[in-house]
């Protein structure tokens, strides 16, 4: 790929992503709720089992102090509840409420009524392709990283 190649596709690739940002922005915005509350609903609803703060803050690649923000103000919603984990006060697991379920459920017909619009085989390739740039991604981060830890 030359280097007129690769600028339009990172130009068009770029764009689609952050439009893509900006529809789930919206969405979080019109809800009165910050992007990382509305993606923690998100991936509590994907992962369909409780989640600590702790694995929220590692799955979404965020700081603790970001996710426990979102939280508290997701609790105060009415749309999450925290529970104890094994009786340690600590570790409090993240659950979602019927408020937030019924919220996850108004929201994400937008997101099912859009990928429906994709055939199965469609779904696949671009799950597939996204997998294989983020596994290359990673690659290259880590030679890069590895470069920079040996001066390289």
């Amino acid at each position: 790929m030359n280097a007129s190649e690769l600028a339009a596709f990172w130009k068009d690739f770029n764009r689609l992503y952050n439009e893509n940002g900006q529809l789930y922005h919206r969405v979080a915005r019109s809800c009165g709720l910050s992007d990382c509350a509305l993606w923690l609903l998100y991936t509590l609803r994907a992962e369909d089992t409780p989640l600590t703060q702790t694995q929220l803050s590692e799955t979404l690649s965020l700081s603790r102090q970001t996710v426990n923000s979102a939280l508290k103000k997701l609790v105060e919603a009415g749309y999450l509840r925290l529970e104890a984990a094994d009786g340690n006060l600590k570790n409090k697991q993240v659950l979602v409420t019927e408020a937030g379920d019924a919220f996850l459920r108004r929201t994400v017909n937008r997101e099912n009524a859009a990928v429906s619009h994709l055939s199965g085989e469609e779904r696949a390739a671009l799950l597939d392709l996204s997998q294989k740039l983020l596994d290359a991604f990673r690659t290259e981060t880590e030679r890069f990283l590895k470069a920079q830890d040996t001066g390289d």
